[in-house]
């Protein structure tokens, strides 16, 4: 129990340091590409990354899923803060993300789940996009193809409960926020893939 304790404590200081890093990502993304007065506030990507990294200790069972999770938890974070900072989700970090996922799922030999749940979530983002482009970016679309397919990798329930608590989660915090222009769909959407994941 008590090694238990200190293993989390552990995880938590250094999803601090991870938080660093992910922030550092972020505010490099933004730079090179030309957003050089904008840069992520210091303190929410530690935290963010620290609690996550907290919840994934606790939820797993595995050296392998708990080394998953904390990348796929870092990542989100990552992601999320270029979202939050200039409304944008960029190829640079959904592409290579969704190329990762489909190839452990080949030496899984959980492809066609991978698979199975990208082309579902990406494909209901596609036709939202379609229909109200203003609504949902292209970028989300994209950014359904990793996170349709690691919650596929989880089963037909965490991927329903990531899909469902994804726009739960944008519509809460745009009312909560009191928000006339658009709030970012991406934090929500790895939001709702890592609280399915951890749940499921």
């Amino acid at each position: 129990m008590l090694n238990a304790m200190w293993m989390l404590v552990g995880l938590a200081t250094a999803g601090a340091v991870g938080g660093f890093g992910a922030r550092f990502l972020a505010d490099d993304w933004l730079r090179r590409n030309l957003y050089a007065g904008i840069s992520v506030r210091c303190g929410v990507p530690e935290l963010c990354v620290a609690v996550g990294w907290l919840l994934v200790g606790v939820a797993t069972s595995s050296a392998l899923q708990l080394v998953s999770g904390l990348a796929f938890v870092w990542w989100c974070v990552a992601v999320s803060l270029v979202d939050v900072s200039v409304r944008r989700l960029p190829n640079t970090f959904t592409v290579p993300a969704y190329g990762v996922v489909i190839v452990g799922a080949l030496f899984a030999g959980t492809l066609w789940a991978a698979l199975m749940g990208s082309v579902m979530l990406s494909g209901i983002h596609l036709v939202l996009h379609l229909i109200s482009a203003g609504s949902l970016g292209a970028g989300d679309v994209k950014l359904a193809l990793p996170l349709g397919a690691i919650t596929g990798l989880g089963g037909a329930q965490v991927w329903l409960l990531s899909a469902f608590l994804a726009p739960v989660i944008t519509l809460v915090v745009a009312v909560l926020l009191a928000r006339r222009s658009q709030v970012p769909h991406g934090p929500s959407m790895c939001g709702a893939a890592l609280l399915a994941w951890t749940i499921g």
